[in-house]
């Protein structure tokens, strides 16, 4: 069994299809009413604009046409995740293809891959080919994009209240000296489903590893916990990452504006405590055509507020 969240959802799925979100329903965010000169203020007022980022296929399918929607919002910077073909690192070659390209014709960046490795149980027989020639592919593919980062997961977790097996901790702690060893920097998620659900037990596994993490605080919400300020105390020291979307029970995943996470007061403790990454959207509204404009234009209205930074 694993986790889905099609159409907002939250259930356990058996369909590895719908798990790793290959196969499906996907519609394209078309730009509606923002124009491309509409956020040069909030860019010139705050840099962090220039931070933007997206998850491409929470835009399009194809990557072109995610860049098509996504260049007239101020989105340069690009997460991989789901191309024609499958799930990166396997998808079609001329998939690959297409993203070089368009990154060479725009002066794009691809900041990483999230190939959906460790949302298996412990006891799944593939775990063990995932992270050999899974990883292998995925190492490859970095080689081709030029970039290098990579996003795992943390196995599905069996029990609410169970401690972290030792296993899921070996199985991590082995892909990323591989990663390591090869240049790469391998980051945790937490995913509501996996042992890194809430901010806190994502903490643990990534200091006992020594890893650092992309974080996702609508994730942690999805789990039960407390995205913002909770969880994100437990991991402040290990985000190298950020995932934009918000969550609501009984809705799912909604605007970054429409949840339970202080999205807020989330944006402006990631500037106090000086992070420097990216601010990745990842709406997860599938069938919402106006999601990708939407949370952009909310982002961007939190990342051009004024900051207050404490005297020390």
């Amino acid at each position: 069994m694993c986790y889905s969240r099609l159409d907002g959802r939250i259930r356990f799925d058996s369909d590895p299809a719908r798990c790793y979100n290959i196969g499906r329903p996907h519609t394209t965010h078309k730009v509606i009413g923002l124009k491309v000169n509409a956020n040069s203020r909030s860019a010139a007022i705050n840099p962090l604009a220039d931070r933007l980022a997206i998850v491409s296929d929470e835009a399009a399918a194809g990557f072109a046409e995610a860049v098509e929607i996504c260049r007239p919002l101020g989105i340069r910077a690009f997460e991989l995740r789901n191309l024609p073909g499958g799930r990166v690192p396997h998808v079609h070659p001329e998939a690959i293809a297409e993203v070089q390209a368009q990154v060479a014709a725009h002066g794009l960046r691809i900041i990483g891959i999230s190939p959906g490795f460790c949302k298996r149980s412990l006891d799944d027989p593939a775990v063990e080919t995932e992270l050999a020639t899974g990883l292998d592919a995925a190492l490859s593919l970095l080689d081709r994009l030029r970039t290098r980062r990579m996003t795992t997961f943390s196995f599905i977790r069996t029990g609410c209240d169970a401690p972290i097996p030792p296993r899921v901790l070996d199985l991590l702690g082995r892909a990323a000296r591989r990663c390591q060893a090869q240049g790469v920097e391998l980051l945790i998620e937490n995913s509501p489903q996996c042992w890194a659900d809430t901010g806190e037990h994502l903490a643990e596994i990534a200091t006992a590893i020594g890893l650092r993490v992309t974080w996702d605080p609508a994730n942690a919400a999805a789990a039960g916990g407390e995205g913002y300020p909770a969880g994100y105390l437990a991991v402040r020291d290990r985000v190298a990452h950020f995932h934009a979307k918000n969550w609501r029970p009984g809705a799912g995943h909604v605007y970054i504006n429409d949840g339970v996470v202080d999205f807020a007061g989330q944006v402006a403790a990631l500037q106090q405590d000086g992070y420097g990454g990216y601010f990745c959207i990842e709406s997860h509204r599938w069938s919402d055509p106006t999601a990708t404009e939407t949370n952009t234009r909310q982002l961007l209205d939190l990342l051009a507020r004024p900051v207050r930074f404490s005297e020390t």
